[in-house]
């Protein structure tokens, strides 16, 4: 599975699947990714995992398995290509270094799974936010 960084608007993304914070006043998930249609996206599905507050207790831990979730509904799917925005940031109150740091781990850490999936694009907000996660990906991955 090939990870790629992408400066661009989520909605514009062509990819099979996006992933998306679900609101964070529902629940309804339990931790499980739900998917529902992708509408009017280009993107066939929206992937919905829960996002935890960066003072929430192991919300590093929980960051990560809502990551996993998401690609490994992904691979359900059979899908080759899924968008992932830095869902931690802003509200959420992660860093960007946070988020980076443990979606970029959850994902390398997928790869050796990947049976679909073949490419995870990481949609990123501005040149600062694509700086960091390039940043994170090379020390990751070197």
């Amino acid at each position: 599975m090939n990870i790629q960084l992408l400066r661009a608007d989520i909605a514009s993304l062509k990819v099979d699947a996006l992933i998306a914070p679900t609101d964070p006043q529902s629940r309804e998930n339990n931790g499980r990714a739900v998917v529902v249609t992708g509408g009017n996206l280009l993107a066939r599905f929206i992937i919905q995992v829960h996002v935890p507050n960066a003072d929430d207790p192991d919300a590093e831990g929980q960051l990560r398995g809502a990551t996993l979730a998401a690609l490994e509904r992904a691979e359900e799917l059979a899908i080759a290509t899924i968008g992932l925005p830095a869902i931690a940031t802003g509200p959420f109150g992660f860093t960007t270094e946070q988020c980076a740091r443990v979606m970029l781990e959850a994902t390398v850490q997928h790869r050796s799974r990947a049976r679909s999936l073949q490419r995870a694009v990481f949609c990123l907000f501005g040149q600062e936010e694509y700086a960091v996660f390039e940043r994170v990906l090379g020390e990751i991955e070197h």
